[in-house]
């Protein structure tokens, strides 16, 4: 008669059968029972080969699960452990029962499986179930799991405890809300996996910190649904964002630019002072490279390419050079660019600050151009006051020396003599001192007054005098006019004119070439003639000296170039010569556009 479990053992294939006769002695294992041992179909199971599969402890097992099965006369289930025929241990499941008739028993049979891997996945899976939970108690971020069908507290960590102020035996078992204010707790989605938020937990004390709380997978146990909870204090992070902001704010109204790169020296932020400052939109700045701004050749291409190459090279700068914005404006530009370095080292972002600082350096250029104006009337005041001491000490000089030889000479025809000789003494004096109050009338005018002139019409009245004395070419145009003092550009052409003909070579007729030209700023004037030169490198440091002669000529008296490198330099203009000795000469005049 089959059994039921006979029934079962041939739909589980998983499951071995074994029998052992009590009448003939007999032993029965099926095939799979021999699989479950590793022994060959061809093994014939006994009394001892059957015991040598186990050792002391898992005999001593089995031989209990066949007792109980004695004594109860019930069907009887226990596990054990083998060591196969391959050596390999096993953990087993076996159901013995016994048969029994006219209360003796007859046979004792049973049903073997191998559990050994569902063993090995209860070990894992407590191995695991030991690990998250130590993970989960030890965790820095405070954890909560909420019941989401009673939103009470199941369980938290020590870093939850931690931050609420509340015990464990306060938290489990008590509702999600006693750790939000009432507005807080309705925005909580208990029945939402993954999502996130900033929201307010209210501690034990009361004391109210800003959060951010992550809900995980949900999951299920014992048909009950649950959520963890991750709440991170987010103070430190608010507390930043505000000073952010409120950097944000003063830096978006400085009057300064300002622009942030990333790490590869593309912007990520500007001001609006930057963007007023280059001319640039937001959209052609953000993740572009300024490069510094270049806008175009007129820039310094040599300074743009340092900048550069300094972002480049993670390095910081700063420099001052001159610069176009978009619009081609010119200004100058102060650029400061600063790395920011993080804990590892690694450059993160750049800060460049800039400042159009063009006011400044016209002042400081101003200031500049008034210490040379003054460092060279300081000098032309020194040697002005050398010379004209000097030639008035050597003619009063003179002059006592003439009246000490009048005082003590008798002779009538000596007296008169040296009378000639003081006259021609207070003459030299008197010229001196005419000088002299020339050159001061000159200084004194600085601030006088500029008329607009016409140069050609003021040339050619000049000429008049010397139109039989020397052969003059020009080639000035008619509209041109300089704003000029009349009186000086009109002794600087007699000058000029006069020398020409006093300092003529004897082996030619005098010939004088005028032209002109506008560069940096100047109406250039050149005096070409083919006089006797000058030996420039010889005479250099006499060249617009006082009293400073170059030739024998009787009546060179060297005060004309002097007077006239005052009076255009008066003018804010300047005189420059250049001549070969023999040759002639060439002075040139500039005057100020303006």
């Amino acid at each position: 008669m089959k059994t039921k479990q006979d029934f079962y053992i041939k739909e589980t294939v998983e499951i071995g059968k074994w029998d052992i006769n009590l009448n003939t002695n007999s032993f029965f294992w099926d095939k799979k029972t021999k699989e479950i041992f590793e022994v060959s179909e061809y093994f014939i199971p006994s009394f001892k080969n059957t015991t040598a599969f186990f050792n002391r402890k898992n005999l001593i097992g089995f031989k209990s699960i066949i007792n109980k099965a004695v004594e109860n006369k019930i069907p009887v289930c226990g596990k054990f452990k083998i060591i196969s025929a391959d050596k390999k241990i096993k953990q087993l499941e076996c159901i013995c029962q016994v048969d029994f008739e006219f209360n003796k028993i007859n046979r004792i049979y049973g049903f073997v499986k191998d559990i050994s891997s569902e063993e090995e996945r209860i070990i894992k899976l407590e191995s695991v179930i030991q690990k998250y939970t130590s993970v989960f108690s030890d965790i820095h971020e405070a954890l909560i799991i909420i019941d989401t069908n009673t939103g009470q507290i199941s369980d938290c960590n020590k870093s939850m405890l931690k931050l609420s102020s509340y015990t464990i035996t306060e938290l489990v078992g008590a509702p999600y809300t006693i750790l939000f204010p009432t507005e807080d707790s309705s925005s909580i989605d208990l029945n939402t996996s993954f999502f996130a938020k900033e929201t307010i937990l209210k501690t034990k004390k009361d004391n109210l910190i800003p959060v951010q709380i992550t809900s995980g997978k949900k999951f299920t146990i014992d048909n009950q649904d649950y959520l963890v909870y991750s709440i991170k204090d987010i103070t430190e992070n608010k507390q930043t964002e505000e000073n952010l902001n409120l950097l944000s704010l003063v830096a978006s109204e400085t009057t300064d630019s300002i622009i942030i790169l990333n790490s590869e020296g593309k912007a990520i932020w500007v001001n609006q002072a930057y963007m007023k400052l280059t001319g640039l939109t937001l959209e052609e700045i953000i993740g572009q490279q300024p490069n510094y701004l270049s806008f175009g050749t007129k820039n310094n291409n040599e300074i743009l390419n340092k900048i550069n190459q300094t972002i480049k090279n993670k390095k910081g700068i700063k420099i001052v050079f001159h610069h176009f914005n978009k619009h081609n404006k010119k200004y100058w530009l102060e650029l400061n660019i600063t790395p920011i370095i993080d804990n590892d080292g690694i450059c993160t972002k750049f800060i460049g600050i800039g400042r159009d600082v063009t006011a400044t350096k016209k002042k400081e250029t101003e200031l500049k151009k008034i210490l040379e104006v003054t460092n060279q009337q300081n000098n032309k005041l020194l040697n002005f006051a050398h010379i004209v001491s000097h030639n008035i000490r050597s003619h009063t000089s003179n002059l006592l020396m003439v009246l000490d030889v009048i005082e003590n000479t008798n002779d009538t025809d000596e007296k008169l003599s040296f009378i000639e000789m003081f006259k021609e003494g207070t003459e030299k004096l008197s010229e001196t001192i005419e000088n002299l109050n020339e050159v001061i009338t000159i200084q004194k005018n600085n601030n006088t007054l500029k008329t607009t002139i016409n140069f050609k019409t003021e040339l050619e009245k000049s000429l008049i005098p010397f139109q039989n004395k020397l052969s003059i070419t020009h080639n000035i145009p008619e509209y041109l006019n300089l704003n000029v003092i009349p009186t000086y550009l009109e002794n600087i052409l007699q000058n000029l004119l006069v020398n020409v003909v006093k300092y003529q070579s004897p082996n030619r007729f005098p010939k004088l070439e005028i032209s002109h030209q506008n560069k940096d700023g100047y109406h250039i004037f050149y005096f070409k003639d083919n006089g006797l030169g000058i030996n420039i490198k010889k005479n250099k440091n006499k060249l617009f000296g006082m009293y400073k002669t170059f030739h024998e000529n009787e009546d060179a008296k060297g005060i004309g170039l002097f007077i006239v490198k005052n009076q255009i330099e008066a003018m804010k203009g300047k005189i420059e010569v250049e001549s070969k000795e023999g040759q002639g000469s060439t002075f040139k005049l500039f005057f100020d556009e303006k």
